[in-house]
């Protein structure tokens, strides 16, 4: 991200030394608190079974706004130039015979709990009616679309336009109805497809899940059917020079589902953080543009899960259960502090012990399907955060500080297992750092990147919130499945 020296330590010396309000909330300290949803089949006489219900809605480009728009995840102030494909909101409605779980997904780079919010807040009314117990709203974490956090306008300048933030909304709570009133019963299945020499890992150890999984929905009545995707990559096949407005690959492989298949499709960011992304496959295949490689990205991806036989797919239990810890992170990151101290972001926080004398309020969720473990991550966490990895003094940045108990672990100990995650949901937090390999510019911490004693950039440390976030989210993480087991005993 590029920054005007001058102007962001001179904002950020009014903060220090006036001691400007940034943020407002009436709690403080270390809080956690868990909720657990009642998803049970109220006739204990009537056999359970899936119904799912699916719905879209396409999020306009704001033509007539008088507002600038800029595209998000790479450079500041630059504005779109052509629409390749509009962003779209997804959602999907699962129930079990009791109260019912709605997904949303926003083709963006990522949403604000305050984003969230307001999306649950116009739903409520219906979210009554209906019968839903909890609505939880992700991106997909296109780099190719509207800037929706505000972090890509000119330097020390709001990047959101206020009418696409609208139409965002508006089109979440369209998709959602739909979905409600599409829903069938039927099958849900769970399969998964290894991925090879398909990713690029940007930072040691070289940790990730190679594997796309697949929720697939076959509705008892022939129509059509939908697929949940989860994979660890970035959407960001157009690379950084981009202008063109795209949903980028995970777009194309819902086209392709829908052309060959006749299913819908949502595409899930998992443990991104790392960075993780998609191989450049323009030299090898020959390529001129990043179109070409962003159409060649998404076939590859369809094309993995389009060869896994039907005898493959597991059937998924209809058994459904969730919860959700509201809980704080410290905020250490004075650079997110002055991007609050110029109205940039809009992120709720507290009075708490940080270098900031803040922390964030943000949420963690676990839905069980069967046996699977959806767990909805508010960042880009860190591959090895969730499986573990190999760390020594000539890989990791500080081996002094110790990293939680992987989230694979913990599910083990609470007799979860079978983890999808969904990375971006409800809330985007930044990067999740392993804190032995947190690296900080001593000069100016968390506004420039930092190379480390291997060469390797640590980037990613400028946009998180801190090194304790890692151990916060474990810690959030155990309370939920902790809560899910005695709410079930």
């Amino acid at each position: 991200m590029k920054h005007t020296a001058f102007i962001k330590y001179l904002a950020l010396l009014l903060v220090l030394v006036l001691g400007l309000p940034l943020f407002a909330g009436c709690a403080s300290g270390d809080t956690m608190t868990t909720e657990v949803f009642d998803l049970t089949n109220p006739s204990s006489e009537t056999s359970a079974q899936w119904t799912v219900g699916f719905g879209q809605a396409i999020l306009p480009y704001p033509e007539d706004s008088d507002e600038p728009i800029y595209i998000a995840g790479y450079n500041q102030g630059w504005e779109i130039d052509y629409i390749l494909d509009e962003q779209r909101a997804s959602a999907v409605w699962l129930d079990c015979g009791g109260e019912g779980v709605l997904l949303i997904g926003i083709d963006c780079i990522a949403l604000s709990s305050k984003t969230v919010n307001d999306i649950r807040t116009d739903l409520a009314a219906k979210c009554a009616e209906w019968g839903c117990a909890v609505v939880h709203i992700y991106a997909t974490h296109t780099h190719a679309g509207i800037d929706t956090l505000g972090l890509w306008g000119p330097v020390c300048m709001e990047g959101k336009n206020s009418d696409f933030q609208q139409i965002l909304v508006e089109g979440a709570f369209d998709a959602a109805c739909q979905a409600y009133e599409n829903r069938r019963t039927g099958t849900l299945t769970y399969s998964s497809a290894e991925t090879v020499d398909s990713l690029r890992d940007s930072r040691d150890p070289q940790v990730y899940d190679p594997f796309l999984h697949q929720l697939r929905f076959k509705p008892d009545d022939g129509s059509d059917g939908t697929r949940i995707i989860s994979y660890t990559a970035h959407a960001e096949s157009l690379r950084g020079d981009n202008t063109f407005l795209s949903r980028d690959f995970p777009g194309e492989m819902s086209n392709i589902f829908k052309a060959e298949t006749g299913d819908n499709m949502m595409y899930m960011p998992a443990a991104i953080g790392g960075l993780l992304m998609t191989r450049d496959f323009c030299q090898e295949m020959g390529f001129v543009t990043y179109e070409e490689n962003m159409h060649y990205t998404g076939r590859r991806m369809a094309d993995y899960l389009l060869a896994i036989p039907e005898a493959d797919e597991v059937v998924v239990e209809p058994v459904m259960t969730a919860a959700r810890t509201c809980f704080t992170a410290p905020l250490d990151n004075t650079a997110f502090m002055y991007y609050r101290f110029l109205g940039i972001l809009d992120t709720s926080a507290v009075p708490a012990e940080s270098d900031t004398g803040y922390a964030l309020e943000t949420e963690m969720s676990v839905v069980t399907l069967g046996n699977l473990t959806l767990t909805l991550i508010p960042g880009e966490i860190f591959p090895e955060l969730v499986y573990g990895g190999y760390f020594d003094d000539t890989i990791a940045a500080s081996p002094e500080n110790e990293n939680p108990m992987p989230l694979v672990e913990i599910a083990a100990q609470y007799g979860y297992g079978n983890l999808l995650i969904c990375g971006l949901a409800n809330d985007e937090i930044g990067y999740i750092v392993p804190p032995n390999d947190f690296l900080l510019s001593e000069e100016a911490p968390y506004f420039d990147k930092i190379d480390d004693h291997k060469g390797e950039n640590h980037y990613e440390e400028t946009n998180s919130l801190g090194i304790r976030t890692a151990h916060r989210i474990a810690e959030a993480f155990e309370a939920t499945l902790k809560a899910l087991n005695e709410a079930g005993k």
